[in-house]
């Protein structure tokens, strides 16, 4: 089949290479909404000419880095190169445990598989981007530990009061 390549007017005889990906959200809870991540990693796969081969979404916490269904499911397929990349919404939506983001990325990148990040733009394939994505990991983790202290302290003072915590029995 002929294709007619709009940039330089020149008639392509072959396919063009599309990469073949794959798509992860994450919300923390079951009152957000997936589909606005959907939907944007969606519209940069259109605008890149990516194949989309799956999307995989978690509901739940970021920082139990394998204890999510799904992320599980999509980690298999990228190890036995299912996909050529990985398009997420945001870096922390893949976990907000660094280490283990930066382990994944770490073995996702010796596969030669890519990770696209629509919020953060950065080309993981140079060392300032992949410093770049590792301070954005540490302030994800920082985020997720301020808040879990934060609410501890809450809880605490809520208690100190007399305050009842918890579902009441009746």
């Amino acid at each position: 089949m002929k294709r007619l390549n709009p940039f330089s007017q020149i008639i392509l005889t072959e396919p063009i290479y599309m990469m073949k990906v794959c798509i992860y959200t994450r919300v923390s809870t079951e009152n957000q909404d997936l589909q606005q991540q959907i939907d944007a990693c969606k519209r940069f796969c259109c605008f890149k000419e990516f194949e989309i081969g799956k999307i995989y979404s978690d509901v739940g916490s970021g920082k139990d880095f394998f204890k999510r269904p799904q992320f599980n499911e999509m980690l298999k397929a990228l190890r036995t190169m299912q996909y050529q990349g990985v398009v997420v919404f945001r870096f922390d939506r893949l976990g907000r445990n660094a280490i283990e983001c930066v382990k994944f990325f770490e073995e996702m990148e010796s596969k030669g598989i890519e990770i696209f990040s629509l919020n953060e733009n950065l080309d993981t394939s140079t060392a300032i981007g992949r410093a770049i994505r590792d301070i954005i990991l540490r302030l994800a983790q920082l985020e997720r530990e301020s808040i879990s202290e934060a609410t501890k302290q809450r809880l605490l003072a809520l208690k100190r009061l007399g305050k009842t915590l918890g579902q009441t029995k009746e």
